[in-house]
């Protein structure tokens, strides 16, 4: 009789530590959520501050809401849309059903899966006010999985301002590289439409040299930039930026 009390009680001070565990990280994955965002949103404008060319930043937030200005497009016409581009969860919304829709695999080569109606966009202005670089976000998939990254535009919409990748899973060292400034700082003054190649890029416009060693990544890279200034992404948009038609 006394084994079978031990044995009750065993499991019982067990379920009971379960039980507690449970409340304990739930309760701490709740009070922790608010600031998790804030992080991630922390980290999203300090890296358009970033490719728009505003470094060595203290306030990000306050920085960030007066150099950028942030809208949100719709993918299909170009046109601006009266959506709050400061909430727009561009992951959450990109598989909800009701605000994206599957890519024909014909014209996924970037391998985006599922495309949103709608798109953030981004403009670095002046002290004046004038566009300083217009500033899109780009993902596509790598050797390993989706490259998210930032394309940062002149106000001509065609000349390459900066480029960086904030998150991927890329090997490091190889296309991990897409990091490397030396590599990003080869995109700078190049003009859409843009390839990237194996080597030979040096005096072309249109080109720009692909990482050593990394030939799955560049593949990527190239697929994903295409993709995102291609009509059937900001190309509406960036036609319109180009004739002066966005106000």
């Amino acid at each position: 009789m006394a084994k079978k009390e031990t044995v009750g009680k065993t499991l019982g001070v067990v379920v009971g530590l379960c039980l507690v565990c449970a409340i304990v990280v739930a309760t701490a994955s709740v009070q922790l959520r608010p600031l998790q965002k804030a992080s991630k949103s922390a980290d999203i404008q300090r890296n358009i501050l970033s490719v728009a060319g505003v470094n060595d930043v203290t306030d990000v937030a306050k920085t960030f809401a007066e150099r950028i200005e942030s809208r949100v497009v719709n993918m299909e016409t170009g046109e601006f849309v009266d959506e709050d581009a400061a909430t727009f969860d561009f992951e959450a919304t990109k598989f909800d059903a009701k605000r994206s829709f599957k890519l024909d695999k014909a014209d996924d080569k970037a391998g985006v899966l599922r495309m949103t109606y709608n798109s953030p966009v981004y403009f670095a202005r002046t002290a004046e006010g004038k566009i300083d670089a217009v500033i899109l976000p780009i993902q596509g998939y790598g050797l390993w999985g989706i490259m998210y990254g930032f394309l940062a535009l002149e106000a001509d919409g065609v000349t390459v301002k900066s480029i960086i990748f904030f998150k991927h899973s890329e090997t490091p060292g190889l296309g991990g590289e897409i990091q490397n400034p030396k590599w990003t700082a080869t995109w700078v003054g190049k003009s859409l439409p843009l390839d990237v190649v194996k080597s030979g890029a040096e005096g072309n416009q249109h080109k720009v040299d692909g990482l050593s060693g990394a030939t799955l990544t560049s593949n990527g890279v190239d697929h994903t930039v295409d993709f995102w200034t291609s009509d059937k992404a900001f190309g509406p948009f960036l036609a319109k930026l180009r004739k002066g038609e966005l106000n």
